[in-house]
């Protein structure tokens, strides 16, 4: 037999097993995610969501539409009012997937009596974007893929109301930068403040003007920004605007990070090194990172031991990455606009388009350096700033731009400006 006629004969016999081969769902496969599943209720509507592993979507939807960047999400609702609610999907992800789409993705090269069985599998799991009047609906919403925490928006309306049920889900497996801080035990009691509005704005006035660099000696980026929540109300804030939390630091991560800047891939929970406050390396880092890890906003925040009005008072540094370079200090680092005033005007921007922002405030601290005589952080970048420090004040309750309050306390150089654009 020649080659060619053994090559015909093998490739015949490939497309028969395809054609031949199953489409194989595990429905029972759903337990262990639902078992995680969140639950909030208002208004005589229950909203519950869980976010199957990859490898428990691979069991239970017969594709690993992982591998495509899809993450289901699982939604259930009971709507024990006398409404039909109407779901808006694009409120958990602008961008999400339409069943056939993801089975597209999933479809197997001539498996015509499998792509079939996946179309309508995938079509069939999804959630409806009516649920009736006392009835429990559940299904899946197909969303882009997510490390570390998954913020997810569910909207409802109905002729009489609209109600937003906001939800933070850790993806199970992840290994993130703040699960190595124990938030409850930084401070002993005695060491913990509470103060008011005067209080507040003198102890943010006394914190350090800079963390420091990896030597825990040098000064770094200046400590521009305070952000005031409740530790659930900070992580929806960011979370909803699009930030991303960051992995550790390990071999996998190091690498993951190199290549994304060699070959211009998307890394959005890249780890950030440590600069220090208090003694110790940031307990949240942030980042927002455009097509690689070269060019993207991050943020590092640390717990202080002041309160105001129940709410925890954290300080930290935001800057903006805008390329890479080689340091004495580390070898490799990233570059800063060294304006890091349009960098915490990002930030004010961001948040107070999150809805969560009650108030803004700035307040002295960091110290002034003019364009024309810079300060240097760790790794000899220069910036220039104003000096101030802006004060971000978050809660639960959706607040218009308009809406925000702004204390009358320092002005920096752009205030009129961000008063018009208000």
């Amino acid at each position: 037999m020649t080659v060619a006629a053994r090559t015909l004969l093998a490739f015949s016999a490939y497309l028969l097993l395809a054609g031949c081969a199953t489409f194989s769902p595990d429905l029972s496969a759903d337990t262990p995610f639902i078992e995680r599943a969140q639950t909030l209720e208002r208004g005589g509507l229950s909203v519950s969501v869980a976010v199957p592993t990859r490898a428990e979507s691979k069991r239970y939807f017969g594709a690993d539409v992982g591998s495509h960047g899809v993450q289901p999400v699982w939604l259930r609702v009971a709507n024990d009012t006398p409404y039909e609610q109407l779901f808006m999907p694009i409120s958990m992800d602008p961008d999400y997937h339409s069943p056939a789409e993801v089975a597209w993705k999933a479809h197997h090269f001539m498996r015509a009596g499998s792509n079939r069985a996946m179309d309508e599998h995938f079509a069939r799991l999804e959630f409806p974007t009516t649920i009736r009047a006392g009835e429990t609906t559940s299904g899946f919403v197909y969303t882009n893929s997510t490390l570390g925490v998954k913020y997810l928006g569910v909207d409802l309306r109905s002729e009489v109301a609209a109600h937003r049920f906001d939800f933070m889900v850790e993806i199970p497996g992840s290994k993130l930068d703040y699960h190595q801080v124990d938030f409850d035990s930084l401070y002993d009691a005695d060491e913990i403040r509470d103060v008011d509005e005067a209080g507040l704005r003198a102890a943010l006035e006394a914190l350090p003007c800079c963390v420091l660099g990896g030597d825990k000696e040098t000064p770094g980026d200046p400590a521009n920004i305070v952000v005031v929540a409740p530790p659930e109300a900070l992580g929806q804030s960011f979370l909803r605007r699009g930030w991303h939390v960051t992995e550790t630091i390990r071999t996998g991560t190091v690498f993951g990070t190199i290549a994304s800047s060699l070959f211009g891939r998307s890394y959005k929970n890249s780890p950030i090194s440590s600069l220090y406050m208090f003694g110790r390396p940031q307990d949240i880092a942030l980042q927002k990172a455009r097509d690689t890890v070269d060019e993207r906003n991050h943020l590092r925040l640390w717990l202080t031991p002041i309160r105001y009005q129940g709410m925890e008072v954290f300080v930290g540094q935001i800057s903006r990455d805008i390329g890479v370079r080689m340091s004495s200090k580390t070898f490799v680092t990233h570059k800063i606009d060294p304006d890091v005033d349009a960098a915490r005007y990002y930030l004010v921007q961001d948040l107070a388009n999150s809805g969560g922002m009650s108030g803004l405030a700035y307040v002295k601290g960091v110290g002034a350096a003019n364009r024309n005589e810079p300060r240097f952080n760790y790794t000899r970048d220069a910036y220039f700033t104003d000096g101030l420090r802006a004060v971000h004040i978050l809660g639960f309750d959706h607040v218009n731009i308009e809406e925000i309050e702004v204390l009358d306390w320092e002005k920096p150089a752009d205030y009129d400006e961000l008063r018009d654009a208000e």
